[in-house]
């Protein structure tokens, strides 16, 4: 998977802002707020995200996205902010993962990019992040991707919190039992310690 960097207003190439704009068209009408090159949209109890991300190479572009549940937030970061960043969200995706299973990379310089991200974030993105505004959805994506598998603890500790708040939170501590077991960074596992004695008891 290649690397990302994250765009302020200053650094978008006419290219980039090309896209921006064709993405914009699509998602303000729906509600969205842009800021730079990420897009919010709140949805009760959750937050939307899109986000464009242009490879370190600056060429090629591709779309992330993701869900917040603010509850999960709250707790797992802090309360959570106007604005919120991709990379915070409680279920997270590239656009590849919804198309095809493979990453997928677009030429930032093709003059049907803009056209092209678009239509694919219309037909894959914004589906999923309809299926997704409810915990059960958010806990069932976790679950399916395998996070508790995988080293990087934010989506561990974000499904020990949904199980929590869906009423297992027996479930929600041990998996936050067996994250700080297992993880090397002492910082995590003291926020897991953190958010465990923080999750309702019953």
């Amino acid at each position: 998977m290649k690397a990302t960097i994250s765009l302020c207003e200053a650094e978008l190439t006419m290219s980039v802002r090309a896209i921006k704009t064709r993405m914009d068209r699509l998602l303000r009408p729906l509600g969205f707020a842009v800021r730079s090159a990420t897009w919010n949209r709140k949805a009760g109890s959750f937050v939307d995200v899109v986000s464009v991300e242009v490879s370190k190479a600056r060429d090629t572009a591709t779309i992330s996205a993701g869900v917040v549940d603010r509850d999960v937030h709250a707790l797992l970061w802090g309360p959570p902010a106007l604005f919120i960043q991709e990379p915070l969200c409680t279920v997270r995706v590239r656009i590849g993962e919804l198309i095809d299973n493979y990453d997928r990379w677009w030429e930032v310089d093709d003059v049907t990019t803009p056209d092209a991200m678009a239509d694919d974030t219309a037909a894959s993105v914004l589906p999923f992040l309809e299926r997704m505004h409810s915990r059960e959805s958010l806990r069932q994506w976790l679950i399916s991707t395998k996070v508790t598998t995988r080293r990087y603890p934010p989506p561990i500790i974000g499904l020990a919190i949904l199980e929590a708040l869906l009423g297992n939170p027996g479930k929600g501590r041990a998996i936050l039992a067996e994250l700080q077991k297992n993880t090397l960074s002492m910082d995590w596992g003291a926020r897991a310690a953190r958010v465990a004695d923080q999750l309702p008891t019953s």
